[in-house]
């Protein structure tokens, strides 16, 4: 997910226009497909709010692992960063599905460009979308 005119934030299904201040932006309706596959609606939500899930070229994928413990939302791992895997606790909520996508996507690209993954830059990027989402942009 890019900032600015060419990387689509606040570009979504669900803003009328940019830079909306204190407009939130509308929950999706989980459907039943969204409710039985993890990574379907992570796939929804990721397209609803443009996260663009590439990397060099590559697509990278979400994965579902119910065994991340309580408390961690998502993981990147340097060895194979073209996957995020998210936990039961990212699909409490739109938002928090959103958030840990736009954050384990930051891990996942600087893990591709063959650097570290540093904590506060992906924190910053899945906050700036959920205060988005949340309508304080």
């Amino acid at each position: 997910m890019g900032t600015g005119k060419h990387g689509g934030f606040g570009n979504t299904l669900g803003a009328t226009y940019r830079d909306r201040v204190g407009g939130p932006v509308k929950e999706t309706p989980k459907d039943l497909d969204m409710a039985l596959s993890p990574v379907h609606y992570a796939s929804v939500v990721a397209g609803k709010y443009n996260i663009h899930l590439r990397g060099s070229g590559r697509k990278t994928e979400i994965v579902f692992n119910p065994s991340l413990p309580i408390g961690v939302y998502g993981r990147t791992r340097a060895a194979n960063p073209y996957v995020i895997e998210i936990g039961p606790a990212a699909l409490m909520s739109e938002v928090e599905l959103a958030n840990t996508i736009a954050h384990e996507l930051n891990h996942a690209r600087s893990f591709i460009r063959g650097g570290r993954a540093p904590e506060p830059r992906a924190y910053r990027s899945g906050n700036a979308l959920a205060d988005y989402i949340r309508g304080r942009r």
